[in-house]
This record gives structure tokens, sequence and C-alpha cells, in this order.
């Protein structure tokens, strides 16, 4: 499309702005979340490349084990910016009032999509097409330039196109349901995905291999490497067809994008939704109490609202796919921990909870001792709606799967999470409020692509820890019971299960009540103009905040990796390995410790705990380190 006189190009407009936004964002979790995901991507990137440099015993064997992993890329990319609703630094509804033709706007967003770590991460995976090209001669490679650049293409327009039209999509229960469905089963498989790889391996490596390996080669994710594997056998219509139909269907997924765009401009983001309608001569099933008109308020919010409704059924969905994807790889040991599961992601995902109210909470502040009633009415909603499902899981899986022994241990471990998420999810969102943005009839999965987004997904990461922290008195307790042998020591933990889940539960939301009453007016103005720089950020000179910026990128930096290295010690590396080190010995999957001998598996497994419990102490004293830094320079 020509560009008229004196009209910026939006490409290179665009291009500009997310390097600018980038370049000044490199800070707080933002960096730290982009470091620890760079770092894993860069690692998954490289190993994808030099999966070229394989012998296979025939070009056809890599042909088909290339277009898989292929696959697999195009489906993280389809999948993985619907999980965060795309990309947060140029939202569509900054430019709904742009005098810009919805083609030249699209044209300017995609150019702008190449920007960032993910599209870097792509190519560098996608150049296992150029490995493999080159070891079948010059030809192939110099074939596998154009191929890899139109794979990359591919996949972000594909990713384009899938966030836009969810964003429609997730304005609807049907909606709803799917995105809450695709992130369970993303976070079920990164929970215990490994254990049905094996299942997946034997069926590609079974007589289904032949059907699978034509499959991927025939879906549009493969005919790149089927083209750099043509120029071999000098099959050049074959060569012209996978190029030009790629370049085709990106050309249509282009198109597809646009027509969207186009029409989401033109309406705008709101939504029409039907007004509430009062249905007269339903019985009344609460009490005519303040405590009841919260409850029931909070009750009504967690099912109608899209984000809490989508919430409690991502939650849902880890839980099951948690227990069931085991099963293909032949390993239901985990199927009676599902409603754990389901209580660990829920507080997690409610960690937001005040924040999901926004200014909403002046209405709690201006009625006089209305603080106390509030909170407990939330925690009993939290409760009355995570409890009975967990419970239900727990003893749906357990029959399912009969282990005896399973028993004391899910009865001292689930009260004490659902006691602990109780008090966490009220207490944590008033620790550091995160409000979210009032956007009626929007994506729900707006929330996350906020300047708070980061600061929430924090908050689900620490509450997600503090829940499994707060179960290890109970547990504690049952290994006790096992080690020696004792059957009253073992069931013990359930009295000591429900003891604890009680008293998180009562201190927990008493220090929220506590911290609501002494703190409302600060978290109302935070709630109502959203998370902002420390006080006193304005007077300091641009050389002390040059040097606080760059020691926060630090320290942020390293705070990032110390979450990961401590997430991946103390849990799966620590606490997994060490039940299934007492529980299943023979399922070593990818625990360290179970490769060693069986007198070193339980060290081995606590010595990864303690190195966990070191890397978050070590955060914190970053954290702390971090704001002694601020008061020095004036925040």
């Amino acid at each position: 499309m020509p560009n008229p006189a004196g009209v910026p190009n939006p490409a290179a407009v665009l291009t500009g702005m997310k390097l600018a936004v980038l370049r000044r964002s490199m800070s707080g979790p933002r960096a730290a979340s982009l470091i620890a995901g760079g770092v894993c991507g860069a690692l998954a990137a490289v190993g994808t490349a030099l999966l070229g440099l394989v012998d296979f015993p025939v070009p056809e064997a890599g042909v088909g084990t290339i277009a898989l992993v292929l696959l697999v890329w195009t489906v993280g990319w389809a999948v993985g910016p619907t999980l965060t609703g795309g990309d947060p630094t140029l939202r569509l509804s900054y430019f709904a009032l742009v005098p810009q033709p919805p083609c030249r706007l699209a044209l300017g967003l995609l150019a702008a999509s190449f920007v960032g770590v993910t599209p870097v991460v792509a190519l560098v995976a996608f150049a296992v097409l150029v490995v493999f090209g080159a070891g079948l001669g010059l030809l192939p490679a110099l074939v596998a330039v154009p191929a890899m650049l139109l794979q990359l293409l591919f996949v972000v327009v594909l990713a384009k196109l899938g966030v836009q039209g969810l964003g429609r999509v997730a304005r609807s229960r049907l909606g709803w349901e799917l995105s809450a469905l695709l992130v369970g089963l993303v976070c079920g498989f990164l929970n215990t995905g490994w254990f049905g790889i094996a299942f997946f391996l034997e069926l590609l490596g079974g007589h289904w291999a032949p059907t699978v390996g034509t499959l991927v080669r025939v879906l549009p994710s493969g005919w790149s490497v089927v083209a750099v594997d043509a120029v071999r056998r000098s099959d050049w219509a074959l060569v012209g067809a996978c190029l030009g139909g790629l370049l085709a269907l990106c050309g249509l997924l282009f198109a597809a994008w646009t027509a969207l765009l186009a029409r989401q401009l033109v309406r705008g983001t709101a939504g029409g939704g039907r007004p509430a309608v009062r249905r007269r001569g339903r019985p009344r099933l609460l009490p005519d109490t303040p405590g009841a008109a919260v409850l029931g308020k909070e009750l009504r919010l967690w099912v109608r609202d899209p984000r809490r409704a989508r919430f409690l059924r991502i939650a849902l969905w880890t839980g099951l796919f948690t227990g069931l994807l085991p099963v293909l790889g032949g390993f239901p040991t985990v199927l009676p921990w599902m409603g754990v599961v389901v209580a660990l992601y829920a507080g997690a995902l409610g960690s937001s909870l005040y924040g999901l109210d926004a200014g909403a909470l002046w209405l709690t502040l201006v009625a006089p001792g209305a603080e106390r009633i509030d909170v407990r009415a939330r925690q009993s909603a939290w409760l009355l709606l995570v409890g009975p499902a967990a419970l239900l899981l727990t003893v749906g899986g357990t029959v399912a799967a009969p282990n005896g022994w399973a028993w004391p241990w899910l009865l001292a471990a689930l009260p004490a999470v659902l006691g602990a998420g109780a008090g966490l999810v009220p207490l944590m969102s008033l620790l550091g409020p995160a409000p979210f943005p009032d956007r009626p009839g929007g994506n729900p999965l707006d929330g996350f692509s906020d300047e708070s987004g980061d600061q929430v997904r924090m908050q689900s990461l620490a509450v997600l820890l503090l829940q499994l922290f707060a179960a290890l008195p109970a547990t504690g307790v049952v290994l006790a019971g096992t080690l020696l042998h004792s059957a009253p020591l073992r069931w013990g933990g359930t009295a000591v299960g429900l003891a604890t889940g009680l008293l998180y539960a009562w201190w927990l939301g008493r220090a929220a009540r506590r911290r609501l009453e002494t703190r409302g007016p600060e978290l109302l103005d935070v709630m109502r103009k959203g998370v902002r720089r420390a006080a006193g950020s304005a007077d300091r000179s641009p050389e002390e905040q040059d040097l606080l910026d760059r020691i926060s990128r630090r320290r942020t930096a390293a705070a990032g990796l110390l979450v990961t290295a401590g997430v991946l010690s103390t849990a799966p590396q620590g606490g997994v390995a060490l039940a299934m080190s007492l529980l299943a010995p023979a399922d070593r999957s990818w625990f360290l410790a179970l490769y060693l001998p069986p007198a070193w598996q339980v060290p081995v497994a606590s010595g990864f705990i303690l190195l966990g419990t070191g890397c978050f102490v070590g955060v914190y004293r970053l954290i702390r380190a971090k704001q002694a830094a601020e008061r020095a320079t004036g925040g």
C-alpha cells in the first residue's frame, strides 16, 4: 500500500515504540521474568538447533523428527501468547482513534512483533533447518534460509491471529472454559507431563511411527523441512509447493487477522451484556446479616465475573490434568493428589483478590467495622468453592487408584493447604495490592498484561510456595510415622493438618483484617491509581536514578534466577523426589536423587530442599537490599 506524503511508516513507528518500552521496562519483576524465560527458551532453542547435527539412519527419519519438533514449537507459539493476553506493550486499544487503515496498522503491529526475546529464541530454534540442510549439501542449506524465515513468519502471524480470535471468544462462557482448559493443560503438563512422555515415545516407536511421521510432514509446520529435504532429491516442484504454500498460508492468516482487527477497531472493546434480572420468589439461602450479604456477593462474583470464574476453572483443570497425564505413562500414583493441586492453584490464582475489585474497596472502608466482616466472608466464600471440589477430587482419585498409603498424607496435607490458602488469599492481596483494569466485556486475559501483572505473578508464586511450606508440619509428622513404622504417629498427621489449617485461616485472616483497618486509605489510593514508583523518586537526580535502575536490574535478574532454581530444587527435585524415594522408588523420571543408590536418595532430596530454601532466603535478602538502596537514595 502506498505511503501518503508526510505520513510516517507505521512499521518503523511501532517498532521504535516497542523498543523504547522494552528498554525502559527492564527493571522489577518484569526483568526477572524476561531473563528467566529467555534463559530457558535459549536452552530449548539451542537444543533444537543442535538436533540437525544428529546422524539419523536415513534422511526420512531426520525429516520426521525435525517436523515433529517444529510442530511442538508451532503449538507453543499458538498457545503461549493466548495464555497472557498477547503483547503487553502494544495493545490494540491504544490505536482505536489512530487514523490508519487496518491493513497498515496490522503491518506495523506485525513488524513490531519481531522485536523481543521470543522471536530471537524462535529464530535460533528454526536454525535447525539450516543445520540439517548443511548436512545434506550446499543447495539444501541455501533453501533452508528462506524456509527458516517463512517458518518464523508463520508462527508469528499464527500467534497474532490466535490472540485476536481468543479475545473475541473469551467474552463468552464457552471462551472462559476453553481458555481455562488450555491453561490448565499447560500447567498440568509442566507439573507431571514428563510421566506421559514415556507413553508418547512408545507410541512413536511402535506401529504408529509411520502414521505420525506422515502426519507431521503434511501439517504446515513441517512444510519447511520437507522443502529442505526435497532439494536433496532435486524435487523442485515440491520445494516450490512447500515454500509457496507456506507463504500463501501466511498471507491468509494475515488477512484473517486484519479482518478481525478491523472489526474490533470499529466495534471497540466494550461488550454488551444482558442486565441482571432479579428473580422474585426465590428462597433465601443465607440469613439477613452483613456477613451473609458479603458472602453471597463473593459467591456470585466467583461464578459470574470472567476473571474470577476463569481462575477457579484453571485451578480445577490444572488439578485434573496433573493427575490424569501421568496415567498415560502408567503412573497413577499422582491421581489422589489432584485435590491438593487444585487447592494450591486456587490459592495462587486468588492472590489478587482485592485487586480484582479495584476501586470498589471504598465500599468496605466507608462502613464502620466492616473490615473484619469483609475479610472473613471472603475467606468463607473461597473455602466453600474450593474445599468441596478439592475433597471430591481427592476421594475420587484415591478410589480410582487405590493406595492405602496415600490417605494419611492426603488427610494431613489437604486441610493445611486449604487453611493456608484461605488466609493467604486476602492477606497477600492487601500486602501487595495490584489492581486489575476495569474493562467490562473485554478479554479476561488482559489483566495479566498491565503494569500490575508482574506483581500479580510474583504474588501467585509466593502464595503457592507458602502453601507448600504450610503443609510441612503435618506431612512431617506423617513422614516420621512412616520412617518409624508407627501407625498412630502416621495418622496423627491428620490432627496436625486440621489444627494448622484452622490456625492459618484464623491467624492470617486476622493479619489481613488489621492490614485493611490500618492501611485502608493508602490501599484505596493504589487501587484507584495503580502501582506507581516509590515515593520520592521524582526528587532524585538523574545520576542517582540511573544508579538505582542499574542496581535494580542486576538484583532482579539475580532474583529471577534464584526463584527459578528455588522452585525446581524445592518442589520437584526435593519434595517430589523425597516422596517418590519412599513410596515409588521404581519411577525415576527426571529426578536426580532417584538415580543414586537407595541409601543416598533421601539425603540428596533433602539437600535439594535446603538448597531451594537457601535460594528463597537469597531472594528475600535481595529484596531487602533493594529497599535499603531506595531509602539511601531518597526513595
